[in-house]
């Protein structure tokens, strides 16, 4: 068990290490709409995540969207620290579960407040999975006009979904592990 146990822990450093990165990588590109005040890297930011019209049907691609309306600077900045406190956020939850999985390496198999503590990091986790899922789709039609958005997001929705009801199943069992755990001690 131990060696699953650390393959999970080492997936878990990867992931925040991947997610600091590409939060320090949304800072920079936030600074640099900002100071240079660059459409076309706006544009081709957005092109990263999001796909646009087929040109031939609508005309230029770059006016659809917020654009139609104004300069899209500020929808750029605005998604790049959205997504950037998204990540911060996602990164507090992956730091939760980690110190609870560190507890149960070090043999400590059920703590007292073991279940709280998964509880919280799939309630979070579904959190996360939720915001996601409605920060790229709304980006992404207001850029766009990405109606797709709607659907490429579905299996990562899923996904993040699915394994926060896993950790809430988790903490549901490690609440009865405490509580056969404290009657066992008090019968002793």
């Amino acid at each position: 068990m131990k060696h699953h146990l650390n393959i999970v822990i080492i997936a878990l450093r990867v992931i925040l290490f991947a997610a600091a990165i590409l939060c320090l990588f949304n800072l920079v590109m936030t600074y640099e709409f900002i100071t240079d005040n660059n459409t076309d890297a706006i544009y081709s930011y957005f092109r990263e995540y999001f796909s646009p019209l087929n040109q031939t049907v609508v005309g230029n691609i770059d006016k659809l969207g917020a654009a139609y309306f104004g300069p899209i600077l500020w929808l750029g900045v605005g998604f790049t620290l959205s997504y950037t406190a998204l990540l911060i956020y996602g990164m507090t939850v992956i730091v939760r579960f980690y110190k609870c999985l560190l507890k149960i390496e070090k043999g400590q198999m059920f703590y007292y407040e073991q279940g709280a503590e998964f509880r919280k990091v799939g309630g979070r986790i579904i959190i996360f999975a939720k915001v996601k899922y409605v920060l790229f789709c709304l980006v992404g039609i207001l850029s766009y006009f990405d109606i797709t958005q709607f659907f490429r997001q579905i299996p990562q929705l899923l996904l993040l979904y699915l394994v926060g009801k896993l950790i809430l199943i988790m903490s549901y069992m490690a609440e009865k592990g405490e509580f056969i755990k404290e009657e066992n001690e008090l019968t002793i």
